[in-house]
């Protein structure tokens, strides 16, 4: 008995075994932890990718939205073109009519080449109806196309706003990139991204879909300032422009700088017929004539100009904005030649206007026509107003949108899930298990039911992620179900190469790009979300870009 029993106390057979147990139980101890981590980034990543998604997302749609109305713009300043340059041609037939018209009816007379002349009288006459006829259709026509554009222009402003504020905007970028993935509480009112109607911009002004309506619409002129807490009444300042079709003033500077602003553009692309004149003696509408003998020099000049004109309310009863033209004669001579200076002989001139009083005609010195030509004026449109505080941080205003997603990781379980609806990770085996548990008192349940996951070493629920007693660890549980993701889309005024010019609403060169986090304006929620911000604020603010 005794031999046997020191031959089993000296038999090392078996040992191998026991380590063997051990060892296994350390690796599927590691394997399990690495399941866990793994994929816990992995639905990290798939969840950040949707932040990313939607905020770049809803950047391409304001960066659309800000360059349809630049071509918009654009579009409206050809129309003012194209009446400027029709007023032109009016005021040239006037001219024509006026001289070798009148010239050419009493020189028909003559034998043998009054046919000719009679011809041309009656050329000229024709043309001076054609171009007068079609200046009175088209200068309305083309006016009611650039209130069009400008209602278009409110419309795309109004559908961006519902895309940037409500679910039914947002598609399906976001269930698309990540299906488990859901917007988060806005931090303040407890909403998120619901169906609801525009309205509501005015009435929410905690929910950071507000803040990024707001962003979106404070780079409008006559929009809200980045300053002020809400957007007001009129956030996209369309009742401000709207005054522009009827009672409006030149002295009001809310007015004055959309009229002084659309003229002075229209006025640069015109041609150079329609700006100055060109063309050949007699019949062009700019050109010089010398002739100088021994006793003297006699100048003929032509000159012609068109331009959109706006006149203070005290002119002439204000006729407010003129599409005008003008072909002018000056009959000028001097002693001998090259050695005295100019004096008139005579001036004529030859003017056409259109203005929101019928227009005149101005064809016997200062005697003008009124009645002929009709024209509204300067039409609203929408221009921006970038901003140069602290533009290194500001980036001149652009606008930017700030999407916050969490996922339902199991930090908060809701009571009847069904096996789909259960949370992203959870081990079964533990639920109802609990390997590992942990026997303090107020461990074993965190919603104190027999049916709750009991806590255990090896628990990948994320009941506790954060932070166990920490209040705002147990809040962000609550608001986000466990895992986050922030993302900042940004709409950029964007020339490559070199810089040319400031951002504005008549170049189409916005685009969208994702954007640091850091510089988004809205502080009030990066904070809440971000404890540690605060705290190195004051080292953030030395490296912004």
């Amino acid at each position: 008995m005794f031999r046997i029993l020191r031959r089993l106390r000296r038999d090392e057979r078996g040992q191998a075994m026991v380590l063997g147990v051990v060892v296994m139980l350390v690796l599927a101890v590691t394997i399990m932890t690495s399941v866990g981590i793994g994929h816990g980034v992995y639905e990290k990543i798939k969840l950040q990718d949707a932040a990313d998604a939607q905020a770049y997302s809803l950047a391409v749609k304001e960066a659309r939205a800000y360059n349809f109305l630049a071509y918009t713009n654009r579009a409206m300043i050809v129309h003012y073109s194209a009446m400027l340059t029709v007023m032109s041609y009016v005021s040239h037939a006037v001219y024509l009519d006026r001289t070798i018209g009148v010239a050419a009816k009493y020189l028909q007379y003559i034998p043998g080449i009054g046919a000719v002349f009679a011809a041309v009288s009656a050329a000229i006459k024709a043309w001076k109806v054609t171009v007068e006829t079609v200046s009175r259709l088209l200068i309305p026509v083309l006016t009611a196309l650039n209130i069009a554009l400008w209602l278009a222009q409110e419309a795309m402003l109004t559908g961006t706003l519902f895309d940037l504020y409500t679910s039914n905007g947002h598609g399906d970028v976001i269930k698309g990139t990540d299906p488990r993935a859901e917007v988060t509480e806005d931090m303040d009112s407890g909403k998120s991204f619901t169906d609801t109607s525009v309205s509501s911009l005015f009435s929410n002004t905690g929910d950071i879909n507000y803040s990024n309506a707001k962003n979106f619409l404070h780079v409008l002129d006559d929009g809200p300032f980045s300053s002020s807490p809400t957007m007001g009444v009129d956030p996209t300042g369309m009742l401000t422009r709207a005054k522009l079709v009827q009672g409006n003033k030149l002295s009001d500077p809310n007015m004055a700088k959309y009229r002084l602003l659309m003229g002075n553009l229209a006025n640069g692309v015109r041609r150079r017929w329609t700006a100055e004149g060109e063309g050949p003696i007699l019949i062009g509408r700019r050109w010089e004539f010398n002739l100088c003998v021994v006793i003297g020099q006699l100048r003929i000049r032509k000159t012609a100009d068109s331009q959109i004109k706006s006149f203070d309310e005290g002119f002439e009863n204000n006729r407010k904005d003129q599409l005008f033209a003008s072909d002018d004669i000056r009959i000028e001579v001097r002693p001998t030649c090259f050695l005295f200076g100019w004096s008139d002989v005579f001036r004529l001139r030859f003017r056409a206007a259109a203005d929101n009083r019928g227009g005149f005609h101005q064809e016997y010195g200062a005697n003008k026509t009124d009645d002929h030509h009709s024209w509204l004026g300067i039409t609203p449109f929408i221009t921006s107003d970038t901003s140069f505080i602290n533009p290194r941080q500001n980036h001149f205003g652009y606008p930017c949108n700030l999407i916050v997603l969490g996922k339902d990781m199991g930090a908060v379980r809701t009571e009847g899930q069904t096996k789909e609806e259960r949370p992203v990770f959870e081990l079964e085996n533990l639920s109802r298990n609990a390997f590992m548990e942990r026997s303090s008192v107020g461990e074993r349940d965190y919603n104190d039911t027999p049916e709750g996951i009991r806590e255990s070493y090896l628990d990948m629920t994320w009941k506790y992620v954060g932070g166990k007693q920490d209040e705002y660890a147990k809040s962000f549980r609550n608001r986000t179900g466990g895992m986050m993701a922030m993302a900042v889309g940004r709409a950029i005024y964007h020339r490559p190469r070199e810089w040319k010019e400031e951002p504005n609403f008549f170049n189409p060169l916005w685009t969208a790009r994702l954007a640091p986090v850091r510089t988004h304006w809205d502080e009030a929620h990066l904070k809440w979300m971000v404890p540690a911000w605060e705290d190195s604020e004051w080292l953030l603010n030395g490296i912004n870009y």
